[in-house]
């Protein structure tokens, strides 16, 4: 008897998720997995019998395997999606009898204790980005999920001419609620509360040297409220609501989140492109093969809304991943079109103007990662009209402190009505205490400030400390 792919594909489906359709199996409470894990874990030993059993490589870190490293919950969802989609794949190739269901059931055990982790997975949103708002959810409801984080910065300025040196500190806290509408719906709502606008009062500069630093005061908003939608095995995502455009697009593995990596905007997202501020917006990605992705974008250049159709910030991507002897790594080239008014200040013509840029990172070794950025805009229009930086991430620098993050970066933004280009150095190295608790001592030394050839250079010294929950 003849069976369609598609209709095949359904099967898979069902087969490898089972978990709607299926009462829930129960773990022997002596099997639960708890927030730290270890290789010897009988579900670890589970989802290593069945990855040997059908070849499936890659499932755990070396570190892991040989009992130096622990891992939390989290991170054993993310090894039985991994083994879940192999098996799809493996299905769609040989046939339903690949795979057995005794083996099915068993990862479908594991998956019920990790039921609100599976979420967080499945999550397109929190896969980029989002993944520093913290790697717990704690389940209010069947499908509703919570998960948060709080961070705060201090620094201090030395050498500061222009204004007198002192320390200011900014602080940020995140509530983020996960909704499960359908096994391939998701809404998410992230609230908000800040305050503080740090050092970037002191010291002028063109691309901000505190990402969590505010301009309006303490306040407390929904910072995003979206609808995602998965097509097509995942071939098609869509999101829609009140969303952060940066989430999806300029992304960088090691240089794109102030909470966990630079705290600098220049090192951030580019700032030569005309991102907006989080507001209506709708962004759509195809997966065009298995290393190749391309994303378009459109958001409201305010975040009010108003005069979307005719305000509105429009972008597309192109995505490639590379691996190469196990070492991965990411090309994205963008181009945009930034229609919003001017302000005089950043943006000094009423024109749609052209915006683009590339963002690369790339694994050298298991250890350490390069980034680079470039972006342009037109420069007429603009302030600043180009901008670079690059870098390095190191893990695991200091012996018997693997978990332990180090790096390093430098950038300069330019524009035609500048005397001088503003220069930007920025070093960290973070500290895992606990699974969950980060701090970082923060270097930042700027050089011709605001694009002043006169203005003197300033050293900023900093800490940051971050709480996941």
């Amino acid at each position: 008897m003849h069976v369609s792919r598609r209709t095949l594909l359904s099967l898979i489906i069902s087969l490898t998720l089972i978990v709607s359709a299926m009462p829930a199996f129960a773990l022997h409470p002596e099997a639960k997995i708890p927030d730290q894990v270890n290789i010897d874990h009988q579900a670890c030993k589970v989802l290593l019998d069945i990855a040997s059993k059908y070849k499936i490589e890659g499932v755990f870190s070396k570190e892991f395997l040989e009992g130096k490293q622990q891992l939390t919950r989290i991170d054993i969802a993310a090894s039985l999606s991994q083994i879940s989609e192999k098996l799809a794949e493996k299905v769609i190739k040989e046939g339903a009898a690949a795979v057995s269901s005794e083996d099915l059931n068993r990862l479908q055990e594991i998956e019920e204790d990790l039921r609100s982790e599976m979420l967080l997975v499945h999550t397109r949103a929190f896969q980029t980005r989002n993944e520093g708002l913290g790697t717990s959810l704690y389940p209010l409801t069947k499908n509703i999920s919570l998960s948060g984080s709080l961070v705060g910065v201090f620094q201090n300025s030395i050498g500061n001419k222009q204004q007198k040196d002192g320390g200011d500190a900014t602080g940020r806290g995140d509530l983020v609620f996960n909704f499960k509408i359908t096994d391939s719906t998701i809404a998410v709502v992230d609230i908000r509360a800040a305050g503080g606008t740090g050092i970037d009062r002191r010291v002028a500069s063109l691309g901000g040297l505190n990402g969590l630093a505010t301009n309006d005061g303490d306040n407390v908003r929904f910072y995003k409220a979206f609808v995602e939608q998965s097509l097509f095995d995942d071939r098609l995502i869509a999101t829609l609501g009140k969303i952060d455009i940066t989430d999806y697009f300029d992304n960088n593995a090691v240089a794109n989140d102030e909470t966990s990596q630079f705290l600098a905007g220049l090192f951030t997202n580019a700032p030569t492109v005309s991102f907006p501020l989080n507001g209506p917006g709708v962004r759509v990605h195809a997966k065009l093969g298995d290393n190749l992705t391309f994303g378009v974008g459109y958001a409201s250049s305010t975040a009010s809304g108003d005069g979307i159709t005719s305000n509105g910030f429009g972008i597309a991507e192109l995505d490639a991943k590379v691996t190469f002897r196990e070492l991965q790594g990411n090309y994205r080239i963008y181009s945009a079109v930034d229609a919003s008014k001017p302000d005089n200040s950043v943006k000094t013509q009423n024109k749609s103007a052209y915006n683009a840029g590339i963002s690369v990172d790339q694994q050298l070794s298991d250890k350490l990662t390069l980034f680079a950025r470039y972006a342009q805009r037109e420069k007429n229009v603009y302030l600043t009209s180009r901008s670079w930086s690059a870098g390095l991430q190191y893990t695991g620098l200091i012996p018997g402190r693997n978990d332990d993050t180090c790096a390093v970066a430098y950038g300069q933004i330019a524009g035609a009505e500048l005397s001088a280009q503003e220069k930007l150095v920025e070093t960290y190295y973070s500290i895992k205490l606990h699974d969950k608790i980060n701090v970082a001592p923060v270097f930042q030394y700027i050089m011709q400030p605001t694009g002043n050839r006169d203005a003197a250079d300033v050293a900023i010294l900093g800490i940051r400390s971050q709480v996941m929950f």
